[in-house]
């Protein structure tokens, strides 16, 4: 099911305050560690494995892609 950008945007802001660079697994990482909603966890699963994402606007295009954005 898809989620609003708002429940996307602290993960991936605070990624990116941690790492130039994330994958679907470094976002994966900080929402298993905090009880992150289902759906949250659903969206950033549905990203490929091995891309690269080196800012948050690229995160929100690919999720919108996906179909995964609210």
């Amino acid at each position: 099911m898809s989620a609003a950008w708002s429940g996307y945007e602290p993960i991936v802001e605070h990624t990116f305050t941690i790492t130039s660079e994330a994958t679907r697994s470094d976002f994966l990482n900080i929402c298993y560690a905090n009880d992150v909603d289902d759906d949250i966890v659903d969206g950033f699963d549905s990203l490929r494995e091995g891309v690269m994402y080196r800012s948050a606007a690229e995160v929100k295009e690919a999720l919108q892609s996906l179909g995964q954005l609210a």
